[in-house]
């Protein structure tokens, strides 16, 4: 398993993707600076949590 080298890059990578794909799909206003920031840090938040969870998932023996 290859885990996440740089949550807050990868956390800007899905954000940017999801506004892409929201422009796509018809929305033709960009969110605010603040929120932008906000869903980047959530991203990250929940990258970092889950790349926890997959390193401790490492350690334990498979079923």
């Amino acid at each position: 398993m290859t885990l996440a080298r740089d949550p807050s890059d990868m956390a800007k990578k899905f954000i940017d993707a999801s506004l892409q794909a929201s422009a796509r799909n018809g929305r033709t206003r960009q969110p605010s600076k603040a929120a932008y920031t906000r869903a980047i840090r959530l991203a990250q938040d929940a990258i970092e949590e889950l790349t926890a969870v997959a390193r401790r998932a490492q350690g334990s023996p498979s079923r």
